[in-house]
C-alpha cells in the first residue's frame, strides 16, 4: 500500500473519532456519533493489520503477524470485561462506567505511546518525539482525571473541590514540570 494512500486513510479514521465526539456530545447525535467513532476504529484497525510497507527493498508487515495471538487475547480480554460490566450496571451509574472506560482508553494511549517510543529509539523523528509526548501527556491527564471523576461519582470522594494552601503553585509547578520534561525528551 502506498504510504500516502496509508496516511490518508488514518487522517479520514482521525476525522471520523473527531465527528464522533461531536455526536456523543447531544442525546440526539449520539447514536450515530457511536456509529461514526465504531466505524472509524474499524477502519483504522484495518489499516493497521492490512498496510505493508517496503523499506531497503524489502517488504514489510507493519504489524508482525507474531504479535496476533496477543492482539487477539487483549480484544477477548476487553470483551470479558467490557461487555458484562455494560450490561449490569445501572443507568444511574453509567457515569462511573463512561468515566472508567475513558480512563482506560486514556492510559492505554499513553502507554502504547511510551512502547512506541522506545521501540523507534534514535530512529524516531522530531515530529514523532513531539506526538508522543503530547499523546503521553494528554492520555495522563485524561487516564488521572476519569479516575478522580469516577471517585466522586462513586462517591469515594468528596464531591466539594479540593483546596489546600499553595495549591495554584504546585499545580503550575507540576504542570512547568511536565513541560519541562517534554522539552528534554524532544530535544534529546
Amino acid at each position: 500500500m502506498n504510504r500516502n494512500l496509508y496516511d490518508l486513510i488514518g487522517l479520514a479514521a482521525a476525522v471520523c473519532f473527531i465527528l464522533a465526539l461531536k455526536g456523543l456530545s447531544h442525546p440526539k447525535t449520539a447514536r450515530r456519533g457511536n456509529l461514526i467513532g465504531a466505524f472509524g476504529a474499524t477502519v483504522a484497525t484495518l489499516l493497521v493489520f492490512f498496510f505493508t510497507g517496503n523499506k531497503d527493498d524489502k517488504n514489510y508487515h507493519a504489524l508482525p503477524l507474531h504479535h496476533l495471538p496477543l492482539i487477539i487475547g487483549a480484544v477477548v480480554l476487553g470483551l470479558a470485561v467490557g461487555v458484562p460490566a455494560a450490561r449490569k450496571v445501572q443507568m444511574t451509574q453509567m457515569p462511573q462506567l463512561v468515566a472508567l472506560f475513558n480512563g482506560v482508553g486514556g492510559g492505554a494511549a499513553a502507554l502504547v505511546a511510551i512502547v512506541e517510543y522506545l521501540k523507534l529509539g534514535n530512529e524516531a523523528t522530531s515530529a514523532e518525539v513531539i506526538a508522543t509526548v503530547f499523546t503521553v501527556i494528554v492520555g495522563s491527564v485524561s487516564f488521572s482525571g476519569s479516575c478522580i471523576t469516577f471517585a466522586k461519582l462513586q462517591e469515594l470522594m468528596t464531591t466539594r473541590p479540593v483546596v489546600f494552601p499553595g495549591g495554584r503553585f504546585l499545580i503550575a509547578a507540576n504542570l512547568a514540570g511536565v513541560f519541562a520534561a517534554g522539552a528534554w525528551v524532544v530535544n534529546s
